[in-house]
């Protein structure tokens, strides 16, 4: 189970006896960040990062197997402060440990929870297509607003056609794969099931069997950040081909070249590429070998990436560039298969980082 926590070593000394305990605080102001701070430490302790260390962990599930929240730790005058990677989740309990000289103080903290009503769903489900190969990889889950985090696999599930639950399908990761907006999470399938040969696979079988319908289910439990469950629940029905053991291969892309000055290039995939890494990993240079300001939408069910200008096309030659760990759904790059390790040897693997397509616009 993962838990969104960080732990981190703080110059934290421990007060004398006769000093009083630290006084742990969480506060809003409005319009303002929120703050987790520690007051009632000597500047003598403060000063000296060996005497103390503080950590601020999800207060959900067994403490022993917790991990400390992603955030960094400074000292601002006699306070310790704590920013977190992520905003805090209203509605949710942290519980907040202070050691100064090896003696804890620990207090549960949360923000309140507003009167409202749910709002939030599932914006989309990457892939798109309805169909997915057997060695699928992983998903993206887009939310229309920042979610909470932590203890996110209690509320995701893969059924089969008879609603019959796969057992241990996700790779549940301690630290979970969010990214800074808190919009968008990244679910993988465990990898030992997914790639042949494995011990996981072998005992348990695959995570996905070709010929065989599933459903990726989303329960409605999946609080958001401000303490509210999901508006609706949230199913990605799907079937399963075979295997896609084929390795990208950026020559068998097809490109349209713009129309006019504002007109887009569009690339034509022949099959569908990974959605985040597709938006990241491909652009263009000009023949100075500057990067285009361009925006870049996928469509299609990922097979067709439109690259729009943000200025007008100039007269020039251009290259298509992408990099080659750019991946398919079943996590095969442009550098690499994913099965390389435990198929025939393959025989095209790029040695450069990234790969290009020139073309010319008069």
């Amino acid at each position: 189970m993962l838990r969104l926590l960080l732990f981190f070593l703080v110059p934290a000394p421990l007060l004398a006896a006769d000093t009083a305990a630290p006084v742990i605080h969480l506060n809003q102001e409005k319009d303002k960040d929120t703050r987790l701070t520690i007051t009632g430490i000597a500047q003598e302790v403060l000063r000296d990062s060996k005497r103390y260390e503080a950590a601020v962990y999800v207060a959900r599930g067994n403490r022993d197997e917790q991990l400390a929240m992603l955030g960094s730790w400074k000292v601002e005058k006699e306070t310790l402060c704590f920013a977190p990677r992520f905003p805090l989740s209203r509605g949710v309990p942290y519980r907040v440990v202070v050691k100064i000289d090896g003696k804890a103080t620990e207090k549960i903290v949360s923000l309140p929870k507003p009167q409202s009503k749910p709002s939030t769903v599932v914006s989309e489900v990457y892939p798109t297509a309805d169909k997915l190969p057997e060695n699928q990889l992983k998903f993206y889950l887009h939310f229309s607003a920042p979610m909470a985090q932590g203890g996110v696999y209690e509320h995701l599930s893969l059924v089969d056609a008879d609603g019959k639950k796969v057992e241990l399908p996700f790779l549940e990761l301690d630290q979970e794969l969010w990214d800074r907006s808190g919009r968008r999470f990244t679910l993988f399938f465990d990898p030992g099931r997914v790639k042949r040969g494995l011990k996981p696979r072998e005992e348990f079988g695959p995570v996905l069997e070709e010929g065989k319908r599933y459903s990726l289910v989303i329960e409605r439990s999946w609080l958001d950040a401000e303490g509210n469950p999901l508006k609706q629940r949230h199913v990605k029905s799907f079937s399963v081909g075979p295997p896609d053991d084929v390795q990208p291969d950026i020559k068998t892309w097809k490109l349209k070249q713009p129309t006019n000055p504002t007109a887009p290039l569009v690339v034509t995939f022949p099959e569908s590429m990974d959605h985040a890494l597709a938006l990241r990993m491909i652009w263009i240079e000009d023949e100075r070998g500057e990067r285009v300001d361009c925006k870049s939408e996928l469509s299609d069910r990922e097979t067709v990436l439109t690259l729009t200008p943000e200025k007008p096309w100039k007269s020039g030659r251009y290259h298509l560039v992408a990099d080659n760990r750019l991946e398919d759904l079943a996590g095969n790059s442009l550098g690499r298969l994913f099965e390389v390790d435990v198929l025939q040897p393959v025989d095209r693997q790029l040695k450069t980082e990234t790969v290009k397509v020139p073309f010319e616009l008069k």
